[in-house]
């Protein structure tokens, strides 16, 4: 039997961008790298406001409940505001995701099954 991962969502420093994602190591250790600007290239980016909120899941359901999470929050501020799960692409010159990465319920070409 796996420990369990947190799964979390971060708020970011830049208007309206999140980032969600899991972890297998103490979540402080983690969220300490996204505040200090090396936690992913999003939050590097972005900057880290705030933890929204960090839940203990199963491991073997880690990944969908991240791309769930990200879906939730792509509903509301739109796809191109958050990164996590299946999407973390992070162009140089654009937030923009290419439509080979945005799901089809967003104008893209990507057929997916979250949320």
């Amino acid at each position: 039997m796996y420990p369990p991962c947190t799964l979390y969502a971060v708020q970011c420093k830049t208007a309206r961008t999140f980032y969600v994602g899991t972890t297998i190591r103490h979540k402080k250790k983690r969220f300490k790298e996204h505040f200090a600007g090396w936690g992913c290239k999003w939050t590097k980016r972005h900057g880290c406001r705030r933890i929204l909120g960090s839940w203990s899941v199963d491991p073997g359901l880690a990944s969908q409940l991240e791309n769930e999470l990200w879906m939730y929050y792509a509903r509301i501020y739109g796809p191109d505001r958050v990164r996590g799960g299946d999407v973390t692409i992070v162009d140089r010159g654009t937030d923009e995701l290419p439509d080979w990465v945005k799901p089809a319920e967003f104008g893209g070409t990507r057929y997916v099954e979250w949320g």
